[in-house]
């Protein structure tokens, strides 16, 4: 409904089953057949780095457009790179971001494990530096049984407002995080912030 009253009309709408992931010329040939210019790939960058060559090999090229899962394209071994120029994505976090809180992490983490972290680090070290303020907030101790930390932890994330790697993170009373996505291009092997 929404991308028909955005003018956006969907040729094409394929899945593939569970334990497929390394075939999709069925999917791949459907949108092309169907003339789509732009594919969206809400999947991880493994699956999405085949698509996009097994695009290539059937000269099929539209935009294409992926989510946070796809942050760690650029780095699949064996990956043509060239293959990921113009792919759009969401993700809240770019290590080549130049503010001093993103470089900080991203030279401890090359430091420590060899690689240059992606979303998923700085998801991962977001989401556990908001449960440690949560439960210093909410004064949880080892004596505190698990129930009474869980309750007292879903009080507590609704008041939360933490300024991570990933940005301004806050919860609604239901549990959703709440953040500002950022879609990046990438654009010469890096990722380039739309504006």
């Amino acid at each position: 409904e929404e991308a028909e009253a955005r003018g956006l009309e969907i040729v094409s709408d394929t899945t593939f089953a569970t334990g497929n992931d390394t075939d999709f010329s069925v999917q791949v040939a459907d949108a092309q057949s169907n003339g789509a210019d732009l594919v969206f790939l809400p999947i991880y960058y493994t699956p999405a780095s085949m698509i996009l060559t097994q695009a290539a090999s059937m000269d099929y090229a539209p935009i294409f457009f992926g989510v946070d899962g796809m942050d760690g394209i650029l780095t699949v071994e064996g990956f043509d790179t060239s293959l990921a120029e113009g792919v759009m994505l969401l993700t809240p976090f770019n290590a080549d971001a130049e503010d001093e809180k993103t470089q900080s992490f991203v030279t401890k983490y090359e430091e420590q494990f060899g690689e240059t972290p992606n979303q998923f680090a700085a998801d991962a070290y977001d989401g556990i530096y908001a449960l440690y303020t949560a439960v210093q907030n909410a004064g949880i101790t080892p004596e505190t049984t698990p129930e009474e930390a869980c309750e007292l932890l879903i009080a507590q994330f609704p008041t939360l407002q933490i300024d991570g790697l990933t940005g301004s993170l806050a919860w609604e009373s239901t549990g959703e995080v709440t953040k500002t996505p950022n879609v990046y291009t990438i654009e010469g092997g890096v990722y380039v912030k739309m504006e």
